[in-house]
């Protein structure tokens, strides 16, 4: 099954905002904006080296191992039920990798952009 996308970022972020998962992974996000940058380095990172897809949860674990082991600095206490909005967050801003990290419907959102189909929260 072929995923497409076709909201831009500010329309996925008006759908974030919809929903109080949403809401608390906007605050999130806005104030810890190095943990997407790292996310979208090492998405980038595993694209170079031919992976056709990962999961969301490999890329955000490397940016916890980065952040708390090889480096001095902060430490992300993402919570894990954002993992799968910085998945979507990705492919909405890079729609060629669409189908890259796979996702399921998002019981707690009230929309979901990637699995429409009943998403309530």
């Amino acid at each position: 099954m072929t995923v497409e996308i076709t909201c831009t970022e500010a329309e996925f972020y008006d759908v974030m905002r919809e929903s109080a998962l949403g809401r608390m992974w906007l605050t999130w996000h806005r104030t810890n904006p190095e943990f997407f940058a790292l996310f979208e380095q090492f998405t980038a990172e595993a694209l170079r080296r031919g992976h056709k897809n990962l999961s969301g949860w490999l890329i955000a674990n490397r940016v916890r191992w980065e952040t708390s082991i090889v480096t001095k600095g902060n430490d992300y206490k993402i919570s894990n039920n954002f993992i799968a909005l910085f998945t979507r967050l990705y492919m909405v801003r890079n729609p060629q990798y669409v189908g890259f990290f796979r996702t399921k419907r998002m019981k707690r959102l009230k929309r979901d952009v990637f699995n429409p189909e009943g998403a309530t929260e």
